[in-house]
């Protein structure tokens, strides 16, 4: 796979745990729903059902944002490799739900690497619910 299509799947990824508790929601949810619509209709329900899923185990503390933007990633990467010509709608997608995410206060949950503090290290970190330390 390229790493222009490996990018965008990780930012896809990353921008829908950014929406999960904002406002924007509905639109990476309707977005989403539509592009694997266009794949086929019991992808579209099954896609529907693990957003719904996913952010509840964000919001409710279930999984980390991390892992839950990681297990979305492979399904973007799944996506992209089956069906390349959907590159542009999921790009599109995230452009609509983050750009409704005006300023970093809109976004809950912040999603990137592990960082370094002290002995410590940074796993993840949710705004809305603590930092995660190992």
């Amino acid at each position: 796979m390229e790493a222009i299509m490996l990018a965008l799947a990780s930012q896809a990824g990353r921008a829908l745990v950014q929406t999960m508790a904002s406002e924007a929601w509905p639109l990476i949810r309707q977005g989403l729903t539509a592009l694997y619509a266009r794949i086929g209709e019991s992808r579209a329900n099954e896609v529907t059902n693990a957003l719904e899923d996913s952010r509840r185990s964000v919001l409710n503390g279930g999984s980390t944002p991390e892992v839950v933007a990681s297990r979305w990633q492979g399904r973007f990467e799944a996506l992209l490799e089956v069906y390349p010509e959907q590159a542009e709608e999921l790009r599109e997608v995230i452009i609509r739900a983050t750009s409704a995410v005006d300023t970093e206060s809109d976004r809950p949950f912040t999603v990137g690497g592990a960082v370094k503090h002290g002995n410590s290290q940074i796993i993840a970190h949710n705004s809305g619910g603590g930092t995660i330390w190992s």
